[in-house]
């Protein structure tokens, strides 16, 4: 029943992490096996760039193709849509395009209710930090590159996998600005 459970919170976590593509860098760093470069993408660009693989019994990766352990990521992009959660206490930012005949979205979730600052129209700028996540649980090993502010830890993330965030906190408001 927890592998099951799990399973779905991969793929809620699939969800939220499908955001990475083309990139442009703005500068780069060194330092003790991260990079330390800041790229900034538009929300499609993000999403072009997530590889996943997974057999869904014994293994999920998910990975940025452009991005590594350590980078700033700067997603600069105008809202489609907002919406505040009061059962959750959380906001939705949506980003919508469309290319040929599909559509995509990508819908990160902040702290709290951000509906008085941001609205649809604002471009803006979300800053987080990329984080590279490795463990096993169970039998299924789990390799994700996700957002360093949304990771509690490995037992947060398996205790809250069946949230709508995939085992992820939304993230703090301080990520977010007005471009």
């Amino acid at each position: 029943m927890k592998k099951g459970i799990l399973v779905v919170g991969i793929v809620c976590l699939m969800l939220v992490l499908l955001v990475c593509g083309c990139t442009q860098q703005e500068e780069s760093g060194t330092g003790g096996g991260t990079t330390g470069n800041t790229v900034t993408m538009t929300a499609k660009e993000l999403t072009d760039d997530t590889s996943m693989d997974t057999d869904w019994s014994t293994y999920i990766t998910i990975l940025y193709d452009s991005l590594e352990d350590g980078d700033t990521l700067i997603i600069q992009d105008s809202v489609t849509n907002i919406s505040y959660d009061s059962n959750t206490d959380a906001t939705t930012v949506t980003f919508e395009w469309t290319e040929g005949e599909m559509t995509g979205s990508l819908n990160p979730v902040f702290e709290g209710d951000i509906t008085g600052s941001y609205q649809t129209g604002d471009e803006v700028k979300i800053t987080v930090t990329i984080k590279h996540v490795t463990f096993s649980h169970e039998g299924m090993s789990y390799d994700m590159e996700l957002y360093e502010e949304q990771w509690e830890s490995q037992d947060y993330f398996i205790s809250n996998a069946g949230s709508a965030l995939g085992g992820l906190k939304p993230l703090p408001q301080s990520c977010i600005a007005k471009a």
